[in-house]
C-alpha cells in the first residue's frame, strides 16, 4: 500500500514541478526582448487623475520629463470643470499636455473606464499607455521601455508591471500579502511571455489605439465596474500579439501609503470577480500547484501511517521492514525535495519582482493560500453585486 501511495506522490510532485511551477520559472528568468529597431511610434499617455491640485502638478512634471521623442499626456481629472480649468491654465503653454475631466453626474458607468475612454478618444498617438496618478514611473525611460516592443509591427499589447510599495503593507499579514501579489502577478505574466495576454494592470498597460475602437472600447464589460485590466485585454488580443515588459525602467510604483492593505484587498476582490470571464487554463495551472501542497503533505502522512506499523511489527519479515523503510525514506526525500525546489524557485521569482524573498514562509503560505482564497470568496460573495455599474453608481 505504501508503495502505491509513494508512486502517486512522485507523480504529483513531478507534475507540480514541471507544470505548476512553470510560470514561476518563466518570469524569474525572463528578459524583455528588444527589437533593435529605432522607428518608435508616437505615444499617448492617458492618465486618470485622482489627486489634489498640488500632487497633480508634481505628477505632471514627472510625466513630461520622460525621455521619449514623440509623446503627449492626456490627463483626465475626476474633478470639477473648474478644477480642471485651473490645471489647464497652469500648463497652457505645454503643447503636449491636454487636460479634460469626467462630466459630473455620469451615473451607471465605471469612472475609471469612462476616464480612459475619454482620454483614448482625445489621443492622437498610434499607441496608448494607460496609467493613473496613484502610481509613479520609476524612471524617465519608462515610456521608452513600454513603447520599444511596438517597433515590431506584430506586437499590439505590452503589459508592464505595477510594483506595489511593499513597505506600505502593515500588520501580521504583510508577508503573506506580498507573496499573494507575487504569485498573482506571475500567473498573468507567464501567459504574456507566451504571447497570450489575458490580464495585466491598466495602470501600466500599452496597446495600439486602433484596437480600442475595433472592439468598441470597453463594451464587453460595460455593465461591470472593473474589467479594463483583464476582460478588455482578452478581447483585443489575437493570441500571439502580446509581450511582457519587465525591467526596472518599465516599473511604476504604487503610491498607496496608508491605503496599501485596503488596495490589496480591492485588487484581489476585483480580479476574483472578473476571472470567470477569462480563459480557464492559467487558473487551473495555479490551482493545481496550490493543491499539490496539501496532496503531497497528505501523501507523506499516509505513507508514514502505513509504513511505520510494518516497520515495527514483530510479525513482519526483514525484507518487508527494509522495503517499508526504503519507501518511507524515498517519500520523505521526494516531498521535502519538492518543497526545497519550490522555495528556491519562489526566491528567484520574488527577487525578479522586487519582493521579499521568503524562506520560512513559502510552504506555510502555499498551504494556506487555497484555504485563504476560499475564505476570501465567502467573505466577499455577499457584496458581489457591487461589481455591477447599475448597483454601485
Amino acid at each position: 500500500m505504501s508503495i502505491i501511495i509513494f508512486a502517486v506522490t512522485l507523480l504529483l510532485v513531478m507534475s507540480a514541478i514541471f507544470y505548476g511551477l512553470a510560470p514561476w520559472r518563466k518570469v524569474a528568468a525572463y528578459e524583455t526582448r528588444t527589437t533593435g529597431l529605432e522607428a518608435l511610434p508616437k505615444i499617448s499617455v492617458v492618465a486618470y487623475a485622482l489627486r489634489d491640485e498640488d500632487d497633480l502638478e508634481e505628477y505632471i512634471d514627472i510625466l513630461l520629463a520622460q525621455d521619449y521623442p514623440d509623446f503627449e499626456v492626456i490627463l483626465v481629472c475626476d474633478a470639477s470643470a473648474e478644477a480642471s480649468a485651473m490645471i489647464s491654465e497652469k500648463y497652457e503653454n505645454v503643447s503636449n499636455l491636454h487636460v479634460t475631466f469626467i462630466p459630473p453626474g455620469s451615473h451607471n458607468l465605471s469612472r475609471r473606464k469612462l476616464a480612459q475612454t475619454l482620454g483614448i478618444k482625445r489621443a492622437s498617438g498610434d499607441v496608448v499607455v494607460t496609467t493613473s496618478t496613484s502610481v509613479k514611473p520609476r524612471s524617465d525611460k519608462w515610456l521608452r521601455a513600454m513603447a520599444e516592443p511596438f517597433a515590431d509591427s506584430e506586437i499590439n499589447i505590452a503589459c508592464g508591471y505595477v510594483h506595489p510599495t511593499f513597505a506600505d503593507y502593515k500588520g501580521p499579514a504583510k508577508w503573506y500579502r506580498q507573496m499573494d501579489n507575487v504569485l498573482t502577478s506571475a500567473q498573468w505574466m507567464a501567459s504574456a511571455i507566451d504571447g497570450h495576454p489575458y490580464r495585466g494592470d491598466g495602470y501600466n498597460l500599452a496597446f495600439r489605439r486602433r484596437l480600442f475602437f475595433e472592439v468598441k472600447g470597453y463594451s464587453s464589460s460595460l455593465t461591470l465596474v472593473d474589467g479594463d485590466d483583464d476582460i478588455f485585454i482578452t478581447s483585443i488580443s489575437t493570441g500571439s500579439d502580446g509581450v511582457l515588459v519587465l525591467n526596472p525602467d518599465s516599473f511604476v510604483d504604487t503610491q498607496w501609503e496608508s491605503e496599501a492593505n485596503r488596495m490589496h484587498v480591492e485588487y484581489k476582490d476585483r480580479y476574483a470577480f472578473t476571472r470567470k470571464y477569462l480563459p480557464k487554463a492559467p487558473f487551473i495551472r495555479a490551482a493545481s500547484l496550490a493543491w499539490a501542497q496539501w496532496f503531497s503533505l497528505a501523501a507523506l502522512i499516509g505513507i508514514v501511517m502505513t509504513a511505520l506499523p510494518e516497520i515495527f511489527s514483530l510479525k513482519a519479515g526483514a525484507s518487508s521492514e527494509i522495503s517499508s523503510i526504503v519507501t518511507l525514506g524515498l517519500a520523505m526525500l521526494c516531498v521535502i525535495g519538492f518543497w526545497l525546489y519550490e522555495i528556491m524557485t519562489y526566491r528567484r521569482l520574488a527577487s525578479r519582482l522586487e519582493a521579499v524573498r521568503l524562506f520560512w514562509g513559502v510552504i506555510p503560505f502555499m498551504l494556506w493560500r487555497p484555504v485563504g482564497n476560499f475564505i476570501f470568496f465567502l467573505n466577499h460573495y455577499p457584496s458581489r453585486k457591487s461589481h455591477y455599474t447599475w448597483i454601485r453608481h
